[in-house]
């Protein structure tokens, strides 16, 4: 099977069965003994169609007399994959991406498929110096066609951020990203993980943005990566590491982590304690408190405690129990489009309603279990201002003994990472009578 072929078969699977796009990927590179080359090829192909299936079906609509909806889903997501090489991506040549596509045609469809693909291809590569997407004055409709996105979201980011930001946000999300650790200072520090890791054939590169951040160059493949398997270091962007800066749990304290699955920055607080003190990890699904004790146990961490609770529901039992509370919500994800493209649709706006109503019913109930002088951040891996900054707006209105201490939106074009919001409120200590 050729890695073409490996991709084709994912992206039917996407679309016709529902798979989850990492899980139709994992399933691809796992088909063949295929080549680092080869498994970066599918990778770009799955991604880069699931991020731009709404640009590639209006290019292809422009060089076929067939409409889309007529065409199979074979038919269809070949001239995609067609596409998508002669357009996006500089390294193929045009004959070549054509080529292929024909023999997938060929082997995926009736013999007529083969030449009206080849047709197609061949036009569209012939007018590929000249293509341009339509300007109509709607800025909104224009950014969403040319970058696929839905238009909900493009006019939301506009509106919020203006839309020059808007398209550089959608560029930036189309970009490979830059793989960051997180060192574990329980066993070791960054000198000697870099030291490590270079003998693992990796090279890393120091990130100021956090005490334990680095950034890696190179194919980093954890399930052979002894380093990883020791403890020595976690998977973490650089994002989700500054949340944990900005709660800046000290040793000792009582930490509760609302929404800690898969468990990252519960052992990132854990860490920056010393390993010293106590923190209650929370989710409402059981193999997921498994995954977070798993994790602690591989970074010799023993002071978390995770148990199933629904966090929007409030518990007696923690009413000010807490120094210092993170509720990392639930969200619409739009933050993390750079790495998870298939986010983008399958969000809509009543579900980003309902996201909100849940939001703002764990961050109430957060709010009760801080003690008094005490640390509430509220975060989120999306850009939305409803999800966000409205969200805490709406929240100081009707909590006065908190104060906003820090805030920031981070955009991916920001740090070359994902979307995310950071806000610090503290507990105003009650005045003794």
């Amino acid at each position: 099977m050729t890695a073409r072929e490996a991709a084709l078969k994912a992206l039917y699977s996407i679309e016709k069965s529902g798979a989850y796009t990492n899980a139709a990927l994992k399933t691809a590179l796992r088909q063949d003994d295929f080549s680092a080359q080869d498994k970066g090829l599918i990778t770009e192909i799955i991604y880069g169609i699931i991020s731009n299936k709404t640009a590639l079906d209006f290019i292809i609509s422009k060089f076929s007399k067939v409409k889309i909806k007529k065409m199979t889903p074979w038919v269809l997501n070949i001239l995609r994959m067609g596409i998508y090489q002669i357009y996006y991506m500089d390294k193929i040549p045009a004959n070549a991406a054509c080529n292929e596509s024909v023999k997938l045609a060929k082997k995926y469809s009736h013999s007529a498929a083969s030449g009206f693909v080849n047709g197609v291809l061949r036009a569209s590569a012939r007018g590929v110096e000249s293509f341009q997407f339509p300007k109509t004055g709607d800025t909104a409709a224009d950014l969403s066609l040319e970058y696929s996105y839905p238009e909900w979201i493009t006019a939301r980011i506009i509106e919020e951020y203006g839309a020059e930001t808007c398209e550089e946000l959608f560029k930036e999300n189309r970009n490979a990203h830059s793989l960051h650790i997180r060192v574990n200072p329980l066993k070791t520090d960054k000198a000697n993980l870099s030291d490590i890791l270079s003998k693992e054939g990796l090279l890393c590169e120091n990130c100021e943005i956090t005490e334990s951040s680095l950034f890696v160059k190179g194919k980093l493949n954890i399930e052979k990566s002894n380093a990883y398997k020791d403890g020595l270091y976690s998977l973490q962007n650089i994002s989700s590491q500054k949340t944990v800066k900005v709660l800046d749990p000290k040793p000792n304290e009582t930490i509760i982590d609302m929404c800690a699955a898969p468990g990252g920055k519960s052992c990132a607080i854990a860490e920056r304690m010393g390993n010293n003190g106590k923190i209650l990890a929370f989710d409402v699904f059981e193999h997921k408190i498994d995954l977070i004790m798993a994790s602690a146990k591989r970074l010799g961490i023993d002071i978390i405690n995770a148990k199933v609770m629904d966090s929007s529901k409030k518990c007696d039992e923690l009413l000010e129990s807490a120094d210092r509370v993170l509720a990392d919500v639930p969200c619409s994800g739009l933050g993390v489009l750079h790495k998870k493209p298939d986010i983008k649709w399958s969000r809509c706006e009543e579900e980003v309603t309902e996201l909100c109503k849940i939001q703002a019913e764990i961050l109430k109930n957060a709010a009760l279990y801080v003690k008094d002088g005490g640390v509430l951040v509220y975060s989120t891996c999306t850009i939305l201002p409803e999800e966000n900054r409205l969200q805490i707006e709406e929240f100081l209105k009707n909590h006065k003994d908190f104060k906003k201490e820090y805030e920031e939106q981070i955009l991916t074009s920001v740090y070359g990472e994902s979307g995310f919001y950071i806000c610090k409120m503290v507990k105003e200590k009650k005045q003794k009578k």
